[in-house]
């Protein structure tokens, strides 16, 4: 816990604040002193009054009122300075209180030219007496004003620490589900290219050709949390070009998306696992051709998105196997973006059917400049 209000702009704040209270009590003083006078047919003139607390107002603006922050920056509250704490503070006190004195004194004869003069000694025990009280009592406003600055300030900056840090914990986190979902993804579809080589070498090439697409467009989105849906979709469809050479006529893909939804921000990377999911469970389990229909709407303060395919097998398949590291992958960056405001569930259809539907809070994105251009160079 420290006082640099010289250094730190904030504390250059707090010190010019206290500047203006002392002047302020100043210039309240002056009247309050001229009017007093008046009422006791003792009048003064304004520069007599203004003398009179200019001078003892400006001794603890300039010079007491630092000497006591600077103490108590150096005695912070806390266990580690208890012993020292209170003995510390008595000396200061006693400091403040002979600085003000002492300073009064010499100042005697220009702030009251008009009264007597004293010999010094006898000046310097009458201000002695009628000083002590007050100081000691402004020593311990201005040293309790210190401490709840300063305990504020560090309750502040320790909240700011937390809040940069849980950001880099949950950019870290995001950044770790992003890589292993996109080696995932890249192992299966050349595992796919492989396949094709040596049966349909023309096939092969021209998944090659469109991964190569796929790649560069997600290199481009890679730093983004959240991109739009209409990038999604476009994603997506590079990567349904690359299945549809895979299983030719077997694969069926219907996609429904309102117009006013293409805008609106959905996490990176949401929509291709959901169909490499339905892909995997329904059309590559089928003897015969399986449909998958991706669609989204808006379902008042949500975008509402569902996958759904035709079942692969006969058998019912439990959600933890239909799940796999895509899916998980996605529940879990669904639960850092957007916490309890987004979900991501699995259900059974009649007919045999599957489907998984992703809720995310509704929210129109405009795409920084930036961002922009590079999209506009892909």
């Amino acid at each position: 816990m420290s006082f640099p209000w010289v250094e730190h702009p904030k504390w250059r704040k707090v010190w010019i604040g206290l500047l203006i209270l002392w002047a302020a009590f100043a210039l309240l003083g002056t009247w309050l002193n001229y009017g007093f006078q008046a009422a006791r047919e003792r009048p003064i003139s304004w520069a007599q009054a203004m003398r009179m607390n200019v001078s003892a107002y400006a001794i603890w603006a300039l010079v007491l009122t630092p000497i006591v922050l600077f103490l108590c920056a150096r005695l912070p509250l806390g266990r580690k300075g208890a012993v020292r704490f209170v003995p510390a503070h008595l000396l200061g006190m006693s400091g403040t209180v002979c600085i003000d004195v002492l300073v009064k004194t010499l100042l005697h004869t220009r702030v009251y030219p008009s009264l007597p003069h004293l010999a010094f000694t006898v000046q310097l025990r009458q201000y002695f007496f009628s000083q002590t009280e007050a100081d000691v009592q402004i020593y311990l406003v201005v040293a309790v004003l210190g401490y709840v600055v300063a305990y504020y300030a560090k309750v502040r900056s320790q909240e700011l620490h937390a809040s940069q840090l849980q950001t880099n914990l949950v950019h870290a986190e995001l950044q770790m589900l992003k890589m292993q979902l996109q080696p995932h993804f890249l192992f299966n579809t050349l595992h796919s290219v492989s396949s094709l080589v040596s049966t349909n070498p023309r096939a092969a090439q021209k998944m090659i050709c469109s991964l190569g697409d796929l790649l560069r467009l997600s290199l481009i989105s890679e730093d983004l949390p959240e991109v739009t849906l209409r990038r999604e979709l476009e994603f997506l469809e590079l990567y349904l070009d690359i299945e549809k050479v895979r299983f030719q006529d077997r694969l069926v893909v219907e996609i429904s998306v309102a117009d006013e939804l293409l805008d609106a921000k959905v996490p990176y990377l949401l929509l291709q696992p959901l169909v490499e999911n339905a892909i995997k469970h329904g059309v590559s389990r089928r003897p015969g051709s399986g449909k998958v229909e991706i669609s989204a709407f808006r379902d008042s303060d949500h975008v509402c998105i569902l996958v759904a395919n035709d079942n692969g097998t006969s058998d019912a398949v439990p959600e933890s196997d239909r799940l796999g590291i895509g899916l998980e992958n996605t529940r879990s960056r669904l639960r850092i973006l957007y916490g309890s405001g987004a979900c991501l569930s699995l259900q059974e259809l009649h007919g045999g059917r599957f489907q998984v539907e992703v809720r995310v809070p509704f929210q129109p994105w405009e795409i920084p400049d930036r961002v922009a251009e590079s999209l506009a160079m892909a």
